[in-house]
């Protein structure tokens, strides 16, 4: 950590401050003024150019009467003034500002990508046996000593990564988790939880840490969340949500979409019911086949999918709450971030995956460094062919293009940790051949509708990667040094 950062740190930090004292007396009369204090002092910290593009798009944002606008006096409302001036440092300056400037020096120098964020599975124990959970796959009971956590996250840390999502099993069975949040005071945290651990003394604890965002995971309202999830499940999470919202932590919610359930969890009475509990964020997941026993049944069909697509986009821009769609995203994302382009996964064993949903291993963190994990030939082989396609709605490696998968999947040295390799050459395979072709023959008159000038943009930069990589004779290294070609 250099002199100027510490500087850099330091400024930033008090204008945070002094912005977020004023905030929480007057929102709505300090807004203006607050964010454009924030963003000039922005403006003198080396950002990268896609940073500066979202300072000048939060600005006008707050500007103007916009959903995000609300959002924003909402979180300041609702959040603890310590817990929101720990989160905007972690989230805005260490991750955003200064990590991602750290993360593109490594990768230019050392010739590798530094994503911007990982996963991790301190456990594998849950205290839930939901249907079709994908970390239901792994062998239950692994679990992480705590200084390998440290150790990974310290490593992460030296290489620019301050934004960690941690997952599971369910992450609040690690006896150890809120220490680990103690001692990790510059990331910030996210994590998935089925909420039945949030007694009072948990919350307590997770306001003054300060750096850590839940997100409950629920199936829909009462009758959905119960039935996959077990009778009372969504009492306990209303119960949690409401503890969190009277201690000022900020919460989100999480849906993994199915056949059967797509219609309500896209709903203006479900998503208005979050965002009246309290939610500011809302992750929705299509459900995947992967693991032992996939059901096909739960998958959504081409046009479910479709249908998701459009209703999320419409109440993103008629709800105050922050929406992101994993898979039907990939205009905004560029296509697939996982495989270390922009996020990878470890598991609690130590296996570093390109996804929670590609249950592929070609390593494992306890024998090599973090710095190691991030230049696995499977790694670079995926971002090599990244993205899978012009289409930038079709991102994914697994559903979107499985051959790809079944390419990256027979590389030496890389092994399934699940039983997902062994059904795509059976009806799992089948299904998702039939399913992607149709997905793409749907979702690419769409995507070059609605994404005219970015669908141009991203096809020629596509040509350009392919044609950069040719040059330097598929040598990855000398592709992520080049700085002539956006990665």
């Amino acid at each position: 950590m250099s002199v100027r950062e510490n500087v850099e740190r330091l400024a930033a930090a008090k204008v945070i401050d002094s912005a977020v004292n004023d905030l929480k007396k007057d929102p709505e009369h300090y807004l203006a003024a607050s964010i454009d204090r924030i963003a000039r002092a922005a403006e003198k910290l080396p950002l990268q150019p896609t940073a500066r593009k979202q300072v000048g798009r939060i600005r006008s944002m707050m500007n103007a009467d916009s959903m995000g606008k609300r959002l924003f006096i909402d979180i300041l409302k609702d959040t603890d003034a310590e817990v929101l001036k720990t989160l905007m440092k972690d989230f805005i300056v260490e991750s955003v500002w200064l990590g991602v400037h750290t993360e593109r020096m490594i990768s230019a120098r050392e010739g590798f990508s530094v994503p911007w964020f990982m996963l991790i599975d301190p456990t594998e124990r849950c205290n839930y046996t939901c249907a079709g959970c994908w970390a239901g796959s792994y062998q239950q009971g692994r679990e992480m000593p705590f200084e390998t956590f440290n150790r990974v996250l310290r490593e992460a840390e030296d290489l620019g990564i301050h934004f960690v999502v941690v997952s599971g099993g369910e992450p609040t069975c690690y006896p150890r988790l809120l220490d680990v949040f103690d001692a990790h005071k510059q990331v910030a945290f996210m994590f998935y939880t089925n909420g039945l651990l949030f007694t009072q003394d948990f919350v307590d604890r997770l306001r003054i840490a300060g750096n850590a965002v839940p997100c409950f995971s629920v199936e829909g309202f009462r009758e959905k969340t119960d039935q996959r999830r077990g009778e009372g499940a969504w009492n306990r999470v209303m119960l949690a949500m409401d503890r969190c919202r009277k201690a000022g932590v900020p919460f989100g919610y999480s849906v993994t979409e199915t056949g059967q359930n797509v219609d309500e969890v896209t709903s203006d009475t479900f998503v208005d019911h979050m965002v009246d509990r309290g939610a500011k964020i809302g992750w929705y997941f299509q459900y995947i086949p992967i693991g032992r026993a996939p059901d096909l049944g739960m998958m959504l069909s081409p046009e479910q999918r479709m249908t998701s697509y459009r209703r999320i986009h419409e109440l993103r821009a008629s709800r105050p709450v922050f929406l992101a769609d994993f898979w039907n995203d990939g205009p905004y994302t560029g296509g697939c971030i996982a495989g270390a382009r922009r996020y990878f996964h470890v598991t609690a064993d130590g296996n570093v995956e390109p996804c929670a949903f590609i249950h592929l291993a070609q390593g494992n963190i306890n024998d090599m460094s973090l710095k190691q994990a991030l230049q696995l030939p499977f790694f670079q082989e995926m971002q090599k062919i990244q993205p899978y396609s012009d289409n930038a709605l079709a991102p994914c490696i697994l559903i979107d293009h499985p051959d790809y998968f079944r390419k990256i999947a027979a590389m030496p040295g890389v092994r399934g940790t699940d039983e997902t390799v062994e059904n795509m050459s059976g009806e799992v395979g089948e299904h998702l051949d039939k399913l992607s072709a149709a997905w793409e023959e749907i979702s690419r008159p769409v995507y070059e509708h609605d994404f005219s000038a970015e669908a141009r943009k991203f096809s020629d930069l596509k040509k350009q990667k392919a044609e950069n990589i040719r040059r330097h004779g598929g040598d990855m290294h000398a592709f992520y040094k080049d700085p002539t070609v956006e990665k």
